[in-house]
């Protein structure tokens, strides 16, 4: 019942957040973006593994860019210690927001890009996804209320790897207005 209560303080924090959102919109790509962050279900082992490894490369390919990652673990997949920051429900406060040390060190960076990816449409992701005052927001497909702008459709099947090959393709199809040539 309690769980429920919370659960349910969550939900409308999340309708609050998104519908109150003054953040300010930018387009990104990889090259344009300063800093980046990744929010996601690290539940899976295979997908903790997936996001090292895309990590490492990262940092060996963009040094100069800062990466904030954020992974949630559900409470029946706890892990001990992960080489990401990571949150669980238990962070969720009783005035419907998620608290806690990792929670408020990836919400205090605003960084020019978020990647979020939540196959399970999981509550305590959506809410820090809506939180993030990031300038472009892109995550998998998501029931509303969201504040992402850019959605992309990931089949249930397919995992993060899906996910960021996709993110890396269409975020390198866009062209922010100052590299347009005049008509």
């Amino acid at each position: 019942m309690l769980d429920r209560l919370r659960l349910a303080l969550l939900r409308r924090s999340l309708r609050q957040l998104v519908e109150r959102s003054k953040r300010r919109r930018t387009p990104h790509t990889f090259d344009t973006a300063r800093s980046i962050a990744l929010l996601f279900d690290a539940s899976e082992e295979e997908t903790r593994k997936i996001i090292a490894l895309w990590t490492e490369a990262f940092a060996e390919r963009e040094h100069r860019k800062r990466l904030h990652v954020l992974a949630f673990v559900d409470d029946a997949h706890t892990v001990g210690q992960s080489r990401f920051p990571q949150f669980t429900s238990r962070d969720l406060s009783w005035r419907g927001r998620l608290e806690g040390p990792a929670v408020e060190h990836f919400l205090a960076e605003t960084p020019d890009l978020l990647l979020c990816f939540n196959p399970r449409q999981l509550l305590p992701i959506q809410w820090v996804a809506a939180a993030s005052k990031a300038a472009m927001k892109m995550g998998n497909t998501n029931v509303p209320p969201h504040d992402f702008d850019f959605v992309l459709e990931t089949p249930p099947n397919k995992d993060i790897q899906f996910f960021l090959r996709e993110a890396t393709h269409y975020l390198s199809k866009i062209v922010p207005a100052h590299h347009e040539q005049p008509a």
